[in-house]
């Protein structure tokens, strides 16, 4: 919760977030969307229900499905939002 506190930051968020114990809530408890970035630590640690498989990019809609369940929006909202979040990031201009 402290690092949280100091702002300025982002935290990605693979698929470790669909494992039933993986201790995600807590933190993401204390974390707003706008600092959430999507990514896929490829080729491990790949969503439920692909779960010891290979990871893949294709896999991150399962997700975005978990974090809109969290976070309570559209899957559409929180694809528009982290990936605004992942152009500021890299400091990329974003129009859409």
């Amino acid at each position: 919760k402290e690092i949280l506190e100091l702002g300025n930051f982002y935290i990605g968020i693979n698929g470790v977030v669909t494992f039933k114990k993986s201790g995600l809530m807590e933190t993401l408890e204390n974390c707003v969307l706008e600092n959430i970035i999507l990514e896929t630590d490829s080729p491990y640690l790949a969503p439920v229900p692909y779960r010891g498989k290979r990871n893949e990019p294709g896999y991150l809609s399962e997700v975005v499905k978990k974090l809109s369940t969290i976070y309570r929006k559209t899957e559409e909202e929180i694809t528009e939002i982290t990936t605004q979040n992942a152009y500021r990031l890299f400091n990329i201009d974003y129009y859409k």
